[in-house]
């Protein structure tokens, strides 16, 4: 059975842990955790092994597992960190996990590296850079597991250590210390969906402007798309939480979305630079239309509350409340 640390003394550090959208936008955000968190306690030596590692276990959940969610989970032991993404998927079963391996001498079975698919190839990266790793079948879905140590040396392509448990994924652990779990409550669902489809539109029709080498556009519009794709991470998780809502039902929820405090100044920009984009859509003609003053007003109010929690830590205000608080 692989057991997974539990004892904080034993290292010093308490493990961390973030949940991300199973997407595959979400693969850049758990690699800048990943090396947010190992720049922290002074890991520098394995942040690379650990950053290719995790990108490729991510990208295997969000493209396999089936799961709405991924936690992307990091533990400092004695002489090694270990990598986790845990899943709560059942659409693929173990040994879809299993990268192939070179032919012993008189077998016929198994693959060459180079043979491999692509997803196939990542996770048999993983096993030439991880001193172990694994694959454990919980009640809810998957962990997927590597340990990584402070050295240089390379491992044979071999498959995982496979275990199946009782015990469901543990919800415990905490986030880097530049990192910020951002809140909104009671936030309108059927208008915060509208301005994902809207930003989704939008970035659509301005990379084929940009695709376009008759065409100039604005420089705030490349900055846009910029902008939006470092962010994507977060934003694909308030939006999964969104529709979730939208499906059940609900009028109204919280949305937590980890984000770190760097990218305050990005969060601000983005709203800046959506409302100069709305100029461009009248300018340039563009398909889709600018945003409503309703969608707006939403915009307004999602840069306050992150900006504000990850600059100041303030305590959230629901929709509602911040647009009785506005003048009028």
């Amino acid at each position: 059975m692989t057991v997974m640390p539990t004892d904080a003394a034993e290292s010093g550090h308490p493990a961390l842990r973030v949940r991300l959208a199973a997407e595959t936008a979400s693969v850049p955000g758990a690699r800048r955790f990943v090396c947010d968190g190992l720049a922290d306690w002074g890991r520098g030596s394995v942040l690379d092994d650990a950053a290719l590692c995790v990108t490729e276990m991510a990208a295997n959940a969000a493209l396999h597992s089936g799961s709405g969610y991924m936690d992307v989970v990091v533990h400092d032991l004695t002489d090694s960190v270990r990598v986790a993404v845990e899943d709560e998927g059942a659409l693929v079963p173990v040994e879809a996990v299993r990268p192939g391996t070179a032919p012993l001498p008189g077998d016929d079975g198994g693959l060459w590296l180079d043979e491999q698919p692509t997803t196939g190839r990542g996770l048999a990266i993983v096993s030439m850079i991880a001193r172990s790793w694994g694959v454990e079948e919980t009640p809810h879905g998957r962990r997927i597991w590597a340990d990584l140590a402070e050295t240089d040396a390379e491992y044979a392509v071999r498959p995982p250590q496979v275990e199946r448990t009782e015990q469901p994924h543990a919800p415990t652990g905490t986030l880097p210390e530049g990192w910020k779990a951002t809140r909104m409550l009671q936030c309108p669902v059927r208008l915060a969906l509208r301005i994902d489809r809207h930003l989704d539109d939008l970035v659509r029709e301005l990379q084929l402007i940009g695709a376009d080498r008759g065409t100039s556009p604005p420089r705030q519009v490349a900055q846009l798309v910029d902008t939006l794709v470092r962010a994507a991470f977060a934003r694909h998780t308030g939006r999964r939480i969104a529709q979730e809502a939208a499906a059940a039902g609900l009028e109204y929820v919280d949305i937590e979305m980890p984000i770190p405090r760097a990218m305050s100044p990005d969060v601000a920009e983005l709203l800046r630079l959506a409302r100069e984009a709305d100029e461009v859509c009248h300018d340039h003609g563009l398909m889709t239309l600018a945003a409503t003053p309703e969608m707006d007003s939403l915009r307004a109010w999602f840069t306050e509350c992150m900006v504000s929690q990850l600059e100041w830590d303030a305590t959230p205000v629901t929709y509602a409340d911040w647009l009785a608080s506005r003048p009028r």
